[in-house]
């Protein structure tokens, strides 16, 4: 494999010069011909430089680490498109880093990433640890930043970083909302797991609606975010004979309409099934998914510009943000059997 000295030699210039040139990072000035005489020479031998030489000379290493809660659910992997977006085109390598939401595989990883000095760190989903866990997560993202590594968190909060989000408990709080408008006043609402920060945001989101509205809100059994929690968590609830079942985020969602059809009951004629999330398959359901829209690919985008602007000359400092979300009336929702329709609907532009 051919190497820098073989560049330097077949361009007559001396390491050191090569090194500047095929290095756009270090930003010296190099004459226009010796330029082009070295890229020449460097395609020529076909010269691949390393990465891992590259990160010794630049203190970068171009990777991002993206830690999410569960690979499999669309929700994190549409966040992770609007990352890989923009690192993509910035030369930056995106890795996932799975962690089946164990405490103890995230600190692993944020160690590894340490380990590899990764650029950036991003934490997908909200905090998932008890007191201890999250000092010892705290203890690790210190010391990946005192190397440098710019750490955030999207859609959820870690700790005092950076964060880009949405407003969980106003989202859960409006569709709660928009199901009592409609009618609804036996709701059945399907929690995310208790340990961790975005589902308890939920929770208390339609907890504030319900006692605004003097309507109920113990009906409530916990599905663990996935589809298959979010159909036995629904399967328990239909016994309580809800009209309406709110899930915390989609695929939960998704598991409730199932859970419905296995009932043998209509949606939304019997029950009306909402979600969290607006993922692609709350989109592709049948039916589709009502649900609490929130831009996740542009989260990842506007993180990982952050990212950019934070490694950048101008060294700028990560500000958190918080992006809009909207509700997406689908054929998921309707007024209870017993009702008509009512006019809070209007308000609420429906997604064909």
């Amino acid at each position: 494999m051919a190497s820098i000295t073989d560049v330097a030699r077949l361009a007559g210039v001396s390491i050191t010069t090569a090194s500047r040139v095929l290095n756009p990072v270090a930003g010296y000035p190099i004459a226009a011909p010796t330029r082009q005489r070295v890229l020449a020479a460097a395609e020529a031998v076909q010269y691949s430089p390393s990465a891992i030489a590259r990160a010794l000379v630049t203190r970068r290493s171009r990777i991002v680490g993206a830690i999410v809660g569960d690979i499999v659910d669309p929700y994190f992997a549409e966040i992770v498109r609007g990352v890989e977006d923009v690192a993509r085109r910035a030369g930056y390598m995106v890795v996932v880093c799975n962690t089946d939401r164990d405490p103890a595989t995230e600190r692993r990883y944020v160690a590894t990433l340490r380990d590899y000095r990764a650029d950036a760190i991003l934490f997908l989903g909200g905090d998932f640890h008890d007191e201890e866990g999250r000092r010892q997560l705290e203890q690790e993202i210190a010391l990946a930043r005192r190397n440098g590594t710019v750490a955030m968190a999207l859609a959820g909060e870690r700790g005092d970083l950076p964060t880009v989000d949405v407003d969980h408990r106003a989202g859960a709080r409006e569709m709660a909302e928009y199901l009592i408008e409609l009618g609804h006043r036996r709701i059945g609402f399907i929690a995310g797991p208790g340990v961790v920060q975005t589902a308890q945001l939920r929770l208390s989101g339609f907890r504030d609606a319900a006692a605004a509205a003097g309507v109920e809100s113990s009906l409530v059994a916990e599905g663990g975010f996935t589809y298959a929690g979010g159909q036995a968590a629904a399967a328990r609830l239909l016994a309580c004979r809800p009209t309406a079942l709110f899930a915390a985020n989609d695929e939960m969602g998704i598991g409730a309409l199932a859970a419905v059809r296995e009932a043998r009951l209509r949606v939304p004629d019997d029950v009306t099934v909402v979600g969290f999330g607006d993922t692609a398959r709350a989109r592709q359901s049948v039916p589709a998914l009502t649900s609490v829209s929130m831009p996740r690919q542009e989260m990842g985008a506007v993180a990982m510009e952050a990212v950019l602007a934070a490694l950048g000359p101008a060294k700028g400092s990560v500000e958190s943000r918080i992006v809009a979300h909207h509700l997406v009336v689908r054929g998921s929702a309707g007024p209870p059997a017993r009702h008509g329709e009512l006019n809070g609907r209007a308000r609420i532009a429906t997604a064909s």
